[in-house]
């Protein structure tokens, strides 16, 4: 059987997002993904499973394969976790085990390991067995890159790296992507594929321009994000859910 490649973004943020100040909505990230040629998407909000037939039919009808996603909280540390059918937080590492492994369609990725922030840093290789994959960010530059000690990492623990985009503002969309080849367009298949390493990076670095235009922007959402979980602000009649 002839395999299929597709073009991923596992890595994305919508205004579902109860951590963070996002302004765009699903619809207009799964519009933005299908003009960009982007096959598979995951939304992946914070420790909140945005997750819909009607959302899947939407995705399906531009084009798109959207996977549940959540980037989860474990132990105080961000995690990708894909094919989830609902999601309660917290989560134990423990408890991940569990669950990949009751549950052939779910797989894991390890996101920005190595980057300032919740991130997992050495504890990606105390709990190696608990993913399938690790990101490259996006968000770097020639000269600053905080995605080299995560190509390291996946050379010594001999995974994968999936690049991501990591996507705050529509304007992120397709700055690092990854194909996979795929015996379908399914969640199944693009587990399965992940798993084996069927994955080929794409990126390319940011120019410094573009990179101190991204810290200006992530610096408002920030200021913007803390505002609304205090109260101070309203989004779309949303309330930042208890995290």
């Amino acid at each position: 059987m002839d395999l299929l490649e597709l073009r991923m973004e596992l890595h994305s943020h919508t205004d579902y997002d109860p951590r963070d100040w996002i302004k765009h909505s699903a619809e207009q990230l799964i519009d933005e993904a299908a003009r960009q040629g982007i096959h598979v998407l995951a939304i992946t909000c914070h420790r909140a499973l945005q997750w819909s037939a009607a959302l899947r039919e939407y995705a399906h009808t531009a084009g798109v394969l959207l996977v549940p996603a959540v980037e989860a909280s474990i132990e105080g540390k961000d995690v990708l976790i894909y094919g989830l059918e609902r999601f309660e937080h917290p989560m134990s590492f423990d408890q991940l085990r569990r669950l990949r492994s009751e549950n052939s369609d779910v797989f894991t990725i390890a996101p920005h390991p190595f980057y300032p922030g919740p991130c997992l840093g050495p504890l990606l290789f105390q709990y190696q067995d608990c993913f399938d994959a690790i990101e490259y960010c996006h968000f770097y530059t020639s000269q600053v890159n905080f995605n080299q000690k995560a190509v390291e990492a996946a050379h010594l623990l001999n995974k994968p790296l999936v690049g991501t985009s990591d996507i705050h503002f529509l304007t992120q969309v397709g700055k690092t992507t990854s194909t996979v080849m795929v015996r379908e367009r399914s969640l199944s298949a693009v587990s399965e594929a992940v798993k084996e390493g069927r994955v080929t990076l794409e990126t390319r670095p940011l120019s410094s321009a573009a990179f101190a235009s991204q810290v200006l922007e992530m610096g408002w959402m920030t200021a913007k994000s803390h505002l609304w979980r205090w109260g101070v602000l309203e989004r779309n009649g949303l309330t930042p859910q208890n995290i």
